[in-house]
């Protein structure tokens, strides 16, 4: 019977095995939404003063447009900087498993020091959206994930009964089923836990801190996975609080990034 049903998942997951957008729309605006909170009002008008040269009039969208640059040639660079993968021996990430093209780490680097250098022209402003867009993806544990599935998107799953991949429910599955499509309610529901003490935790280290975060979620991902068995909300709920906290601290360290960038005067 289990060997019929990893059969009809494995056929049916052709279908849908498509690379997936970390965290989805709704992960990636309230990031965004939340560290816009978090800045002051003069690290905020320097936010909407890169706005400026973008068609985006408010920051939480700015931070989806990284995501809808695919099959825009032009843009062709970026498509590797959205991740970077890890061998499944390996108990930690380090720069050299940024290949010569970029990663994840890398581009957030590039577009840091792009934006210490320029913060008023259109080229600063394409840095904010892709910076505020890779480090939402890096806090999705996926996002640094094995290259023996391409970070999950080759690992088919039955969830709630319907053929998805891991990456696929770590990005925007569960966050739905666990009630995020109320995006208000959800935004209401976590900024309380944007206390002083966890921005104190939070808001230090690095690049490569964050991914090796990702890196231990990824190792209790694989280590629980059991090939052919359906997830359910359990599933969902038993994740619930890792989701939620990568969402945070992804907030919280956008914030920080910018707020180092453009210190207020004392």
């Amino acid at each position: 019977m289990q060997l019929t049903m990893i059969r009809t998942l494995c056929l049916s997951f052709l279908l849908f095995s498509g690379s997936s957008l970390a965290f989805g729309q709704i992960g990636h605006r309230m990031i965004c939404e939340l560290a816009y909170e978090m800045l002051s009002p003069n690290q905020q008008t320097r936010v909407d003063a890169l706005l400026e040269h973008t068609e985006f009039d408010q920051f939480p969208p700015a931070c989806v447009w990284a995501d809808r640059l695919r099959g825009q040639e032009a843009y062709d660079f970026a498509r590797p900087h959205h991740y970077v993968n890890i061998s499944r021996g390996d108990t930690e990430i380090t720069m050299e498993h940024c290949p010569d093209y970029g990663c994840v780490l890398s581009a957030i680097k590039q577009h840091v020091a792009t934006l210490e250098r320029d913060s008023y022209s259109a080229d600063a402003a394409k840095s904010l959206k892709f910076l505020s867009h890779f480090v939402g993806d890096l806090h999705q544990p996926l996002h640094v994930g094995y290259d023996f599935d391409r970070g999950g998107n080759d690992t088919g799953v039955i969830f709630m009964g319907e053929v998805r991949n891991l990456h696929g429910i770590w990005d925007t599955g569960m966050l739905l089923q666990l009630g995020f499509q109320d995006y208000q309610a959800s935004i209401d529901r976590l900024r309380p836990r944007l206390t002083e003490a966890a921005l104190n935790q939070w808001q230090q280290g690095e690049v490569l801190d964050w991914a090796n975060e990702s890196v231990k979620i990824v190792q209790q991902i694989y280590a629980e996975h059991e090939p052919g068995k359906p997830l359910d909300q359990s599933y969902a709920l038993r994740h619930q609080e890792t989701l939620e906290t990568r969402l945070l601290q992804a907030s919280a360290r956008l914030a920080w990034l910018l707020q180092q960038l453009w210190p207020d005067e004392n």
